[in-house]
């Protein structure tokens, strides 16, 4: 495939830009952005209702996974120009990170040449509160989220520095919280949780791997409960996670299947790929509905 016309979609609030001189300025590339994410969404709608050969979104994993929702809708290959703060999505695909502009220089010539390479990956479908929702990396309910939430206030840090210094912060007023689950349409079971991840890649946190044995196109999800672990405990999980310690953890359970069903009680922060979705100050208690999308998505490779 000879790429004749390619949509890319930046987002300016991460990472790096562009340069004047730079490959997205060719013939045949058109450019998406806008000043907040909701003009970037709507602006790369609008350029996709014209036939396009491909897209490639630059930024975190939530330019991803919005990357993935319209790869997907529009049955378009996607690229990925990785220039967030964790990229967990690109680590878990093999896609580089670093040199923005040669791994963007790369995707745009391979698809104009004909000699971009392809894989494919699974995709995460949820729903939340009955909206429709995609995901590529990973769904994070309770204390993971709430660091995720903290993370997000320290523009200053950048990936997994970031991250653990947002867990010491969380850590001290944490408490575990009432949570009902479904595996598969198996009987729905009840539980005190901190932490339910839903995992397509295996890491979080800008390289935390959390499900070591996730894989991205093995048409499942894992699913990462953590209960009852003191604070201390729960302070030295992510490090432990590191080092690839926390699986000897017996507080730390792995599940896997095609779908699970999650409600979580009021005051409970759930991010997907990044992106608050519902932050620790909500009221109200929520559903979340997910299912394993098999190799939905075709990626372009970068090599």
């Amino acid at each position: 495939m000879r790429a004749k016309r390619i949509v890319y979609a930046l987002n300016p609030a991460s990472g790096q830009g562009l340069k004047d001189d730079d490959t997205v300025y060719e013939e045949g590339v058109e450019l998406a952005t806008g000043a907040t994410f909701e003009e970037l969404h709507a602006a790369t709608a609008q350029a996709l209702e014209a036939p396009a050969d491909a897209l490639i979104v630059q930024g975190g994993d939530g330019m991803a996974s919005m990357g993935a929702e319209f790869a997907t809708k529009h049955g378009v290959p996607l690229g990925v120009v990785p220039t967030g703060t964790g990229n967990d999505f690109a680590r878990s695909t093999g896609i580089p990170r670093g040199r923005a502009a040669r791994v963007r220089a790369k995707l745009i010539h391979g698809l104009k040449d004909g000699t971009a390479r392809f894989r494919t990956v699974d995709v995460l479908r949820f729903t939340l509160d009955g909206d429709p929702h995609v995901a590529v990396n990973s769904i994070n309910i309770g204390f993971d989220a709430l660091v995720n939430e903290r993370a997000n206030e320290m523009r200053h840090l950048r990936g997994t520095t970031r991250y653990l210094v947002a867990l010491l912060q969380s850590v001290r007023r944490f408490q575990s919280e009432r949570f009902r689950y479904q595996l598969d349409g198996e009987p729905v079971q009840e539980m005190d949780a901190q932490v339910l991840a839903v995992l397509n890649g295996r890491t979080i946190g800008g390289g935390i791997p959390l499900g070591p044995d996730a894989r991205p196109d093995d048409g499942e999800l894992d699913t990462v409960i953590v209960r009852g672990l003191n604070r201390p405990g729960l302070l030295a999980l992510f490090p432990s996670a590191l080092a690839g310690l926390h699986t000897l953890f017996p507080q730390v359970q792995t599940l896997r299947g095609r779908s699970i069903r999650i409600e979580s009680p009021p005051g409970v922060a759930i991010y997907a790929d990044g992106e608050c979705l519902r932050a620790s100050s909500t009221a109200s208690g929520s559903t979340v509905e997910v299912t394993i999308d098999p190799r939905a998505l075709r990626l372009v490779r970068a090599h």
